[in-house]
């Protein structure tokens, strides 16, 4: 059996396509509001799948949404100030670790102390790590990669 990240970490895609949400409003913010249609487009996903990305990221102070005709969505905050922590916690909650075995298992009884731990252990570094990075490191990786290509 293989385990992966996802999971472990319970990421998603949903988490993915918020941080490329969230990049693509940075590169945007000097026009204003962006809409729904617009950042769906850029991402490739029908626009009812932004909306609901959209929203969240908005209950969670990430971005401002505003009604109407005119309206759309923009960051709260500058890029340096919104970690990847936040989006990916946004849309997937918190991020924990969790042992893909039953507690009752007799047999791994001994190990799950170090299992527990080790998992424990993956978690905070990779929390530190979301944390770390912030959405100005993804608008500034994305510029370099559209450099390279050019």
């Amino acid at each position: 059996m293989t385990i992966s990240i996802e999971d472990i970490m319970k990421l998603t895609k949903s988490s993915a396509h918020a941080a490329m949400a969230m990049t693509y409003l940075a590169r945007q913010s000097e026009l204003g509001l962006v809409q729904a249609r617009q950042v769906a487009a850029q991402l490739g996903i029908p626009t009812d799948s932004a909306l609901k990305i959209l929203q969240a990221l908005a209950r969670h102070g990430l971005i401002r949404s505003q009604l109407g005709r005119a309206g759309g969505y923009q960051l709260e905050s500058q890029p340096d100030d919104i970690s990847l922590l936040q989006i990916v916690e946004a849309i997937d909650g918190p991020i924990h670790a969790q042992i893909p075995l039953h507690d009752t298992c007799e047999q791994l009884t001994g190990c799950m102390g170090i299992l527990k731990t080790a998992f424990e252990e993956t978690t905070r570094i990779i929390r530190a790590e979301l944390n770390r990075t912030t959405l100005s490191c993804l608008v500034n990786e994305h510029h370099h990669q559209a450099l390279q290509a050019s």
